[in-house]
């Protein structure tokens, strides 16, 4: 059944192809084609359509404005903006504690004043934890013979990378 109605629709569709016919014509066009739309085209603010150009002088510019005063102290503020951040280079510190006990962070941070005063350690909350942390050290050759002083210590003290502050001033 599907199969005949495929033979149908396929000869159906031959036969109306054939009775097509494509009709050329050779007659030669000798007119060209030539239409006017000057009476659409918007119109000319310069005045060339006449064939004259036109040529407009710039009015002078009024310079009573002074506009100076306000740019300068908006410059100001932002130059005062600007010169308040803190940038920061990258370092090292070193880590003595991590967790999320805060007694115990701040007992660690008093053993460490008791060995190392001069360090000034550090208690950091990095939510959900508590970090001890002590000195800054720009390269791993400065850091590297204070961590060795301070592992014989606190057996559990790492570097860490992080980022140092530095004022622009």
């Amino acid at each position: 059944m599907i199969r005949t109605n495929h033979i149908l629709i396929l000869f159906l569709l031959a036969s109306g192809t054939a009775c097509i016919s494509t009709v050329k014509s050779n007659k030669a066009s000798s007119s060209t084609y030539s239409e006017d739309l000057t009476a659409y085209l918007p119109p000319d603010p310069v005045g060339f359509t006449s064939g004259i150009a036109v040529v407009h002088t710039p009015k002078e510019i009024d310079t009573t404005l002074i506009i100076t005063a306000r740019l300068d102290s908006a410059l100001k503020i932002v130059n005062d903006h600007n010169s308040n951040k803190t940038t920061y280079v990258e370092g090292l510190t070193i880590q003595l504690y991590s967790g999320q006990d805060r007694s115990a962070a701040k007992e660690v941070q008093l053993r460490a004043f008791r060995y190392f005063p001069e360090s000034k350690p550090k208690i950091i909350f990095d939510q959900p934890n508590y970090k001890v942390r002590m000195e800054y050290f720009y390269t791993q050759l400065e850091a590297y013979p204070v961590y060795k002083s301070v592992q014989s210590k606190f057996g559990k003290a790492i570097l860490v990378p992080t980022r140092i502050p530095v004022s622009r001033k």
